[in-house]
């Protein structure tokens, strides 16, 4: 079907599917600002304006929009450098975004920018309140929202026509948000703005940089010493392609993967005949046509830190969640009615669920596959990643002599890192045979160099491209990049791979669950003289980062507190 809708201020006919939302039509138009956080839309990142109300585009319908007005950040001035062919700067939100640096991975913000066109287009003088309010829709996990709030409030002031006057630039000053309402005592700071930006008894400051003194010389300085826009501010208030999903390639197929239902169970049986068949679709990969390789995913360097237990596709699953096949095909849509397609028989065995199941005598052993490469203590037969030991001194005799002794035993749960944007790879071929992997990794050389004999290439045939990166707290320093080089391989095609949010929960790592016991002994004076710490840590169906965040329990945790006698 066709639509006509205004975008941007140009009436555009655009053709679409009855059930495609308005989210993948603007995205495969070429808006890159519409950002991919949830099928829900509950982060708000798909935000756009309709008929200058804030609509979420991905649970919004194509046809929904017919005869609108759609307006996204790519429709606001921007700033240009076309040459002689001069157009207009900034939009005074984009500016007000840059200067007072409430950008930072941008993966959030076009959809900040929009809610406050909205809000400032019904409101021109809003109190510091009525922008919290306005923009509570929109997930803003890495700034809490006070360097938004005071941007949107200098922006307020430029479209006022008012002169908001420099930011609070001295080094070191202080950032603090008063509640509303609260009206300034006589040693609080004057506001921000002079034009009463901030409505009546609200005032936010936000810190430039870290404490700086400065000699005399420096203070002549353009930029040392001086707070500066970030360099890659520009385009993320302009909605520029900067993540993966916002690049295309010519010929692009979709990546999707089959997830396990099961903790742990073997694949008897796999039959992916109808997948193959199925129109559209251009590879099917599985256990039984990938080569089996076995690597740890964890993206740190060599040699790594702990057992060789993964493959790309195995026999056998260890938790929900875990890798059975993946599919390419001409759409997501195809892709994944391809899965449905493909029939599993599974032999279900005994999960391990806890610390305590996985250290039984009678333990299911999850690792019994007999190329599992071991690394120092590991023992898979007793569901032992690695051991750490380190003993200064004799704590057991220092506690026995001490004056007090403490001792306590803590767990902690798992946590799931949920940065902005999900896991997203994108593989190609270049134009020298090289296979080029675009993704939102954090570890872009432990990307190559772990995957190249995964893939059967050298590092000088794999080329890696980091770009921006929508947050990732740790999450996406796992290398998951083989599947998609594995179908691109595979087809010779390009092949995007996207994590939906729920996989992102279910595929991708957690923190570790910890249960660590402590004991202190302390003398007559209060000065701690042992220290006894033992740690056990989930790291989970598989080794990767197992040894190294075990030893950082200990290793960033007992030098805090200097004493003679140490065992961890």
């Amino acid at each position: 079907m066709k639509i006509t809708v205004t975008l941007n201020g140009k009436s555009t006919t655009l053709e679409t599917q009855p059930r495609e939302t308005l989210f993948h039509l603007l995205r495969r138009n070429g808006i890159h600002s519409v950002k991919f956080g949830s099928e829900d839309g509950a982060d708000g990142f798909s935000t756009v304006l309709v008929d200058g109300k804030l609509c979420n585009s991905i649970v919004t319908l194509a046809a929904q929009v017919d005869g609108k007005d759609v307006f996204t950040v790519e429709g606001l001035a921007g700033h240009q450098r076309p040459g002689w062919n001069q157009k207009a700067g900034w939009h005074p939100i984009q500016q007000a975004f840059i200067e007072s640096g409430a950008i930072q991975s941008g993966y959030d913000t076009p959809a900040l920018i929009l809610a406050a066109k909205a809000l400032l287009e019904r409101n021109p003088k809003p109190t510091a309140a009525a922008v919290r309010d306005a923009i509570s829709g929109i997930v803003s996990r890495e700034t809490g929202y006070t360097k938004p709030v005071m941007a949107i409030l200098r922006a307020a002031a430029y479209l006022r026509g008012e002169d908001p006057g420099p930011l609070e630039g001295a080094p070191g000053d202080e950032m603090f948000l008063m509640p509303e309402g609260l009206l300034p005592s006589a040693d609080t700071p004057e506001p921000l703005f002079s034009g009463g930006g901030f409505g009546t008894g609200t005032q936010t400051r936000v810190k430039t940089q870290p404490k700086v003194v400065l000699t005399t010389e420096a203070e002549q300085f353009n930029v040392v010493g001086k707070p500066l826009p970030k360099v890659d501010a520009p385009k993320l208030a302009q909605g520029k392609p900067a993540f993966v999903a916002d690049f295309e390639r010519p010929g692009m197929l979709y990546g999707k993967i089959l997830h396990s239902p099961h903790a742990h169970a073997r694949i008897k049986a796999i039959d992916t005949r109808e997948a193959e068949a199925l129109e559209g679709v251009h590879a099917v990969l599985t256990y039984k046509n990938v080569p089996r390789v076995v690597y740890s995913t964890a993206g740190q360097s060599y040699p790594i830190p702990g057992p060789l237990d993964y493959v790309s596709f195995d026999n056998k699953v260890r938790y929900v969640g875990d890798r059975v096949a993946a599919v390419a095909a001409e759409t997501p849509e195809i892709a994944e009615h391809a899965l449905e397609l493909i029939q599993v028989e599974y032999e279900v065995l005994p999960p391990v669920l806890s610390i305590d199941a996985a250290m039984a005598p009678d333990a299911p052993i999850i690792h019994d596959q007999d190329d599992y490469v071991d690394f120092g203590d590991s023992d898979p037969s007793k569901n032992l990643v690695a051991k750490v030991d380190i003993r200064v001194g004799d704590v057991d005799a220092v506690c026995a002599e001490a004056d007090r002794v403490f001792e306590t035993t803590v767990d902690t749960q798992k946590m799931k890192h949920i940065p902005l944007e999900p896991w997203v790879t994108l593989t190609y071929w270049d134009e020298d045979d090289r296979l080029v992997i675009l993704t939102s990794t954090q570890v872009p050389f432990h990307v190559r160099r772990i995957l190249a004999p995964v893939l059967g290439l050298s590092e000088g045939q794999i080329r890696v491209i980091k770009p921006r990166v929508g947050a990732a707290f740790g999450n996406k320093q796992e290398v998951y990049e083989d599947i998609p080089a594995h179908l691109t391989i595979a087809t010779g095609r390009p092949v995007l791979l996207e994590l939906t949010r729920e996989e992102q929960f279910i595929y991708t790592v957690t923190r570790h669950a910890m249960r660590v016991k402590f004991r202190v002994g302390v003398d007559a004076d209060a000065k701690i003289v042992a220290q006894d710490m033992f740690a056990w840590s989930d790291t989970g169906a598989y080794g990767g980062h197992g040894l190294t965040v075990l030893g950082n329990t200990g290793h960033k945790t007992l030098p805090l507190y200097a004493s003679p006698n140490v065992r961890f």
